[in-house]
């Protein structure tokens, strides 16, 4: 099988090809009309230092060189050759939470939203580390397995919204829980979670679970989304908020003391995200920092550049047209009777 670099190229091949079948009907007509030039002695006094065949032989020599050089051009790709990759990095598995408290909008244009900027901006400082992601509200699942697509990655992430899991509630244990599972449990290491939640916890065995997980050698971050003075949350397209049953507007407030918690039994470190924060520049440096592991050990096949050879050729094609001379060197002697 074959491939071509620059296939765009190949049209210039039609002008070269119109060319030589020109150039051969011209040298017919002129042929021609040196038939048809003087007599036989004449013709012999005239054209005897001309050598006809190796004046197409020389042509044929230049439009060959130039075929060549429009292949080389081309780039031709033939035959293959196994590469060794290795990727070092570390497994991150974002957790991310999608209960309607993460709509509101205390910090812009809200909470959820603010998540998978800061979610995109981690995966582009990454380098070359696995990612994946779960998604939790009432209960957890996990959205992408690990992967290092990170294009396919930002697909995913862009398709998230409160309404992916229809059972409301906030159970981060559940999405530690699964995190656990979907790491490699061979590795002690690693391995890192990073959770972004607004802190609501209706389970209360969050903790439990970081400490098993620490045990593992799993580190857990957390990021805080929101602000501890809170906002209501927004249902109806955001026309209406969520109310209690005496009619009283539900306020969601940062649970920050339980993500602190959280991050410090499992050895890691405590973000808060809002509109005045510039980010998480230091949540990615701790990720870099970690050490890494070889992820990924393959080979594959891929095509080799083999325009050299046409270059080559018609080098070759040139070089022997530019020496080869068209003629006889020594001049014809004239015979004549007054001589």
């Amino acid at each position: 099988m074959i491939q071509f670099a620059h296939p765009h190229l190949a049209v210039l091949l039609i002008p070269w090809l119109g060319f030589w079948v020109w150039s051969i009907a011209y040298q017919m007509r002129v042929d021609r009309q040196l038939r048809d030039f003087g007599g036989s002695r004449v013709q012999w006094f005239v054209l005897r230092r001309v050598r006809f065949r190796r004046q197409r032989a020389k042509n044929v020599l230049f439009f060959l060189g130039l075929g060549f050089l429009i292949l080389a051009a081309i780039g031709p790709k033939v035959g293959t050759k196994v590469v060794e990759l290795k990727r070092q990095g570390v497994d991150v598995l974002f957790v991310l939470d999608t209960s309607t408290s993460m709509d509101a909008t205390d910090v812009k244009p809200s909470r959820l939203e603010k998540s998978k900027y800061e979610v995109n901006r981690l995966i582009d400082g990454l380098q070359g580390d696995r990612i994946g992601m779960i998604v939790f509200a009432g209960t957890a699942h996990l959205h992408f397995p690990l992967t290092s697509d990170y294009a396919a990655a930002r697909l995913f992430l862009n398709a998230v919204d409160t309404r992916l899991i229809q059972v409301q509630g906030t159970v981060i244990a559940e999405a530690l829980d699964l995190a656990i599972e979907t790491f490699d449990a061979e590795s002690k290491k690693y391995k890192t979670v990073v959770i972004l939640s607004d802190g609501e916890d209706h389970d209360g065995r969050a903790l439990e679970i970081a400490s098993t997980a620490a045990e593992t050698g799993i580190v857990i971050h957390t990021v805080g989304m929101g602000s501890t003075s809170g906002a209501p949350i927004p249902i109806a397209d955001g026309k209406e908020f969520k109310k209690d049953k005496s009619g009283r507007l539900v306020t969601s407030v940062l649970n920050e003391p339980m993500l602190e918690e959280l991050a410090r039994v499992g050895n890691g470190t405590y973000t808060r995200v809002d509109n005045r924060s510039s980010g998480l520049g230091g949540l990615l440096e701790d990720i870099l920092s970690m050490e890494k592991r070889t992820l990924k050990t393959h080979e594959f096949t891929q095509f080799e550049d083999r325009y050299q050879i046409f270059a080559l050729l018609a080098f070759i094609c040139f070089g022997v047209e530019l020496v080869l001379p068209g003629g006889r060197r020594e001049s014809p002697r004239v015979l004549s009777r007054y001589a």
